[in-house]
């Protein structure tokens, strides 16, 4: 029997190192390991838009879907972007989950860039770190002020926007050379890629 649990516990230990060093995550270019995904049409190719999906901006709605044919989590775009945004990259990272071996549903990271004048954007969808959530909060002015995010309630600080989707994932949008009004406009046209 204490073989048998030595054995248990060295293999959990092996398969929480793994997840570990893949902490980065594939990129989404990259060919998914299989159906990881357990939302949306599960009879329609990773990456490949169907009727229902929404346009997302900068030319990004492939590289959302990709994310999403990794992520566990329905994956969220932009169908809105002030003027002379291009997208930088979409990513998922694999997460490890503090406490357990097994990997945790990880963390969807999009960059959109503005040349002029000089701005940036950045979308972070599934199980962010609090580190995140609390620099978007402490580094912000005021009260945030609610907004809507694709039919749930966001809050829109000064920074970037803070909202909780209704499967209970963590949604931060972080803005640098944005009007308030333009961060709300984005947060409110966000869409899940797989409805």
């Amino acid at each position: 029997m204490k073989a048998k649990i030595t054995f248990v516990a060295l293999l959990l230990s092996l398969l929480a190192s793994a997840c570990i060093e893949d902490a980065g995550g594939p990129s989404i270019t990259s060919t998914p390991r299989g159906p990881v995904s357990t939302v949306g049409d599960s009879t329609r190719p990773a990456g490949t838009p169907g009727a229902d999906t929404p346009d997302c901006a900068a030319d990004s709605t492939q590289d959302f879907l990709q994310a999403q044919s990794y992520a566990l989590f329905k994956v969220y775009c932009p169908t809105f972007l002030p003027a002379g945004f291009a997208l930088e990259n979409v990513r998922f990272q694999l997460g490890v989950e503090p406490g357990t071996p097994a990997p945790g549903p990880g963390t969807v990271v999009a960059a959109f860039q503005r040349e002029s004048p000089k701005a940036s954007i950045q979308f972070v969808q599934g199980r962010p770190s609090l580190s995140l959530v609390t620099e978007l909060r402490t580094s912000s002015q005021g009260q945030p002020a609610d907004t809507p995010y694709d039919g749930f309630e966001g809050s829109l600080f000064d920074k970037g926007v803070l909202a909780r989707s209704p499967d209970g994932y963590t949604h931060v949008i972080l803005a640098d050379g944005l009007t308030a009004e333009e961060l709300r406009q984005t947060a409110a046209s966000m869409e899940a890629v797989v409805p």
